[in-house]
């Protein structure tokens, strides 16, 4: 794996998907391409050796969707390990693109073959949330993610990040990936008790604890906490959340919950590891 190529791939993407660079004549149903006419062969080339070529537009069905799931559900590699470890590299801001795996592996998880059951509430699939159909391109959903967002929500996303992120060898995790983590948990410890989600996103913010983000990106890697429990959360607390950018489970979490240091040593126990990182 070539990760600078990796990176610089990555930097052709913002270019290509930037809001003032979308093609209008260049449309799929309902989502518009983007101009790609000032791409040199070469960067053409090396999109296409990183399977990062843009416009690549796909058309799923609800069914499509959970039967890519699964398959990816069977795939040996795709284990818990390989995703603490991408994990754990993406909060450093060593490779913000790792920080999305941890969402999609969650909800990999708890998905089973079903049909598709009509919701109440929303155009989506009332068992799994996925929609009846829907028209994405994958390299722009990618893109998202090699700038370091993260999102526990539009889980049709999941399927590419999962299919891409396989591409990866497991990361070599060091003491530096350890520390930065445990280091994060006790900033977090450190809340007033009635700290909310976003108060946290910012304060973290000021004391630099998350490299490489914005308000937006932190919100993403503490839902991923949530998610796993090591943020507790209360459904009263959700009640009364007025965010709209912060959904369940993270808008339940207050300082007074804290952290569960726990569970945070459970799912990421200390290992002996080399010095430098790879």
């Amino acid at each position: 794996m070539n990760y600078k190529e990796k990176i610089k791939a990555s930097r052709l993407l913002k270019q290509i998907y930037a809001h003032d660079n979308v093609n209008l004549e260049h449309r799929f149903e309902d989502i518009f391409g983007y101009h790609t006419d000032f791409l040199t062969a070469q960067d053409q080339a090396l999109l296409a050796r990183n399977h990062l070529q843009p416009n690549q537009f796909k058309q799923f069905a609800h069914d499509d969707l959970v039967e890519e799931f699964l398959s990816l559900k069977q795939h040996s590699k795709l284990t818990f390990d390989f995703i603490k470890a991408l994990f754990l590299k993406g909060l450093t801001g060593e490779f913000p693109r790792f920080r999305q795996a941890m969402i999609s592996y969650l909800y990999l998880q708890e998905l089973t073959a079903h049909d598709y059951e009509n919701s109440t509430t929303h155009a989506h699939c009332q068992v799994c949330e996925l929609p009846a159909h829907v028209n994405i391109d994958t390299t722009n959903i990618l893109n998202t993610y090699y700038l370091g967002h993260t999102w526990n929500e539009m889980p049709a996303h999941f399927v590419a990040d999962l299919t891409e992120i396989l591409d990866y060898p497991m990361p070599k995790i060091t003491d530096h990936e350890i520390s930065h983590f445990k280091n994060l948990l006790i900033e977090i410890s450190k809340a007033d008790a009635d700290e909310t989600a976003s108060q946290l996103a910012k304060r973290l913010g000021q004391a630099k604890s998350l490299p490489k983000t914005d308000t937006y990106k932190r919100y993403g890697i503490l839902q991923s906490l949530a998610l796993l429990g090591i943020l507790p959360s209360s459904d009263v607390f959700s009640a009364q959340s007025t965010s709209t950018e912060i959904t369940y489970p993270l808008s339940g979490w207050r300082g007074s919950l804290g952290v569960d240091f726990d569970k945070a040593d459970a799912l990421f126990p200390r290992q002996p590891t080399d010095k430098t990182s790879t």
